[in-house]
């Protein structure tokens, strides 16, 4: 990525390294999907890796409409957070342990999400670009519904039973 300058390369900056984080979060969560034992963690897994794919290419033709490469920036964040994530899926525990720590590594990319995409739909809104603000808001609320649920099955099902 070229230096940033101003807020429109800061938008661009973090367009690229969100479709950066969806693109790799679309080739781990199969693993935590296998990895995760309680039925409702994996189906809400398979539900969030469908809407992941969609974030991707919602941001595929917000670049596409900026004329930016989606593929311009690599996100170090979320790489450090999956392979977290691997560390703690390759340690021995037990269905519920693991199912805890699926939970929690989980929550962690969601909260690194909610904040690349709540700054991006800011910075849409500040430069004009009305209609992609929005689309960053939508996928924005999809992902602090996935933290509410997220929350919801780690406080009630699964760390109760790890305990």
């Amino acid at each position: 990525m070229k230096e940033i300058k101003n807020l429109e390369d800061l938008f661009y900056h973090e367009l690229q390294v969100l479709w950066s984080a969806e693109a790799m979060l679309t080739e781990a969560m199969p693993r935590m999907i296998e990895k995760a034992k309680n039925e409702g963690l994996k189906n809400m897994l398979r539900l969030h890796l469908a809407e992941t794919d969609q974030h991707k290419v919602a941001l595929e033709a917000i670049c596409k409409m900026l004329g930016i490469d989606p593929q311009g920036d690599f996100n170090p964040g979320i790489k450090g957070i999956l392979e977290e994530g691997e560390k703690v899926m390759a340690k021995d525990a037990t269905d519920e342990g693991m199912d805890a720590a699926l939970i929690a590594g989980a929550q962690k990319v969601e909260h690194y999400e909610i904040s690349g995409y709540g700054s991006a739909a800011h910075y849409a809104e500040m430069l004009g670009y009305e209609g992609i603000g929005k689309r960053l808001r939508l996928t924005l609320e999809k992902e602090q519904q996935a933290d509410t649920k997220l929350n919801f099955l780690a406080k009630n099902l699964i760390n109760p039973r790890a305990n």
